[in-house]
């Protein structure tokens, strides 16, 4: 435990508390974006666009 309340205090002095919750932050609004658009495009392909592709013909 002490090693962590070191690393706090170090992160404190430098300042960097404030930098290290937003680049947390960042990251996780990055995955949860990227997440979303994944599953879109995904969902998306799943359907056909139209009625050729129903029957496989083009």
């Amino acid at each position: 435990m002490d090693t962590v309340e070191f690393f706090y205090d170090f992160l404190k002095k430098i300042g960097a508390t404030n930098f290290l919750a937003i680049g947390i932050a960042l990251i996780v609004f990055w995955l949860l974006v990227s997440g979303l658009r994944k599953g879109l495009k995904k969902g998306r392909e799943g359907e056909p666009r139209d009625p050729d592709e129903l029957n496989g013909e083009e």
